[in-house]
């Protein structure tokens, strides 16, 4: 299987996107795949930095059997003995995620159906069919109503699914695989999205702090 990682970021990494990099790439070596850093606006002029992170559907990557694209602030278990590339599934749709699609539904009227899956941006993983499959229908969203506000990159996925008709494609173990840094039972996770806030609906502080006490707990190598 012919597996590729993508790490985007537009603007000059600061320290904790080279963290990030760093541990993705020591990640990539372990699971067999390679790695590829892109910048800038990779999908299209005029759209947000997240909508960027769309150009893991582009056909040049066809190549691969599955591609997965991660932010610039997520981080591998230290020790992690599973394969993402094992997992089946998309993407992240905790119990986080899916009481953001509720607000969304309310929020954004006909950008977000309520019967398809609504995935955590912070994760994909897409086979070579589905790739395909989502880029065929690129054409029937409006791309530019998901780049101002909210919803970029993770609502047009959403849409891309509800197009296809494709339900599902949730990975396993709810926030497991991108486990938000104020999460309280880190030790579940197996791969972390680093956030400001330091609790849940708390305050909120550099997310550099965050990740050095992850790092103290012992479950990141930085």
């Amino acid at each position: 299987m012919k597996r590729l990682i993508l790490q985007h970021y537009t603007g000059t990494p600061g320290e904790l996107e080279l963290l990030s990099m760093r541990n993705i790439q020591d990640f990539a070596k372990r699971e067999a795949a390679d790695y590829l850093f892109l910048e800038g606006n990779v999908f299209a002029e005029g759209l947000s930095a997240p909508m960027q992170k769309l150009a893991m559907l582009d056909e040049r990557f066809d190549a691969y059997d599955v591609v997965v694209m991660l932010d610039m602030d997520m981080f591998v278990r230290k020790g992690l003995q599973e394969s993402l590339f094992d997992q089946p599934g998309i993407g992240v749709s905790g119990y986080s995620q899916r009481r953001l699609k509720w607000r969304h539904l309310r929020k954004f009227s006909g950008l977000v159906h309520w019967r398809y899956p609504y995935w955590n941006g912070s994760l994909w993983k897409l086979d070579r069919w589905h790739r395909q499959t989502f880029r065929s229908k690129l054409d029937l969203v409006e791309l530019s109503r998901y780049s101002a506000g909210e919803l970029e990159d993770e609502g047009v996925m959403h849409q891309l699914a509800r197009h296809n008709r494709f339900h599902g494609g949730i990975l396993p173990g709810g926030e497991k695989w991108a486990m938000s840094s104020w999460w309280p039972n880190l030790e579940e996770g197996a791969m972390y999205h680093i956030r400001p806030r330091v609790t849940k609906n708390g305050p909120v502080r550099p997310k550099l702090e965050n990740l050095r006490k992850i790092a103290d707990m012992g479950l990141i190598d930085i």
